[in-house]
């Protein structure tokens, strides 16, 4: 009698498309407005709901934060956020219980927010030079 073996992503239930080395994806049900979240261990979760493009851009956006956080320019845990602005060495603290981390105007949000654009604009003058 054959049987067919998992495969890993299967067995350790994580996304095999999205998940690199430095990063394992997972998909999960999130609130419907959530598409994705990064612990500071590099763990991403995204919104199982969403598109196949959706996912992609979520897990993009939430490698900026990784970035961030691996060039200490962003740090939180469940108490604290600490953010360091740009051309400056002083991290800002803010309490989590102060933040709507959903909102789209936070200073990690809107640095990340510019590079994506960024990177947008620039895969948008790849192609039209092609």
């Amino acid at each position: 009698m054959a049987f067919k073996m998992k495969t890993i992503p299967e067995v350790l239930g994580f996304n095999a498309e999205h998940s690199e080395q430095k990063s394992i994806v997972f998909e999960k049900k999130l609130p419907k407005n959530v598409w994705g979240m990064i612990d500071m261990n590099g763990v991403i979760e995204i919104n199982k709901d969403l598109s196949a493009r959706q996912k992609a851009k979520a897990v993009m956006h939430e490698r900026l934060h990784l970035q961030q956080i691996r060039d200490g320019v962003l740090k939180f845990d469940r108490n604290n956020y600490e953010f360091k602005l740009k051309h400056s060495n002083k991290m800002i603290k803010v309490p989590t219980k102060l933040i709507d981390t959903t909102r789209r105007d936070l200073p990690w949000e809107v640095s990340v927010e510019q590079k994506l654009k960024e990177i947008y604009k620039r895969k948008k003058q790849t192609k039209c030079q092609q």
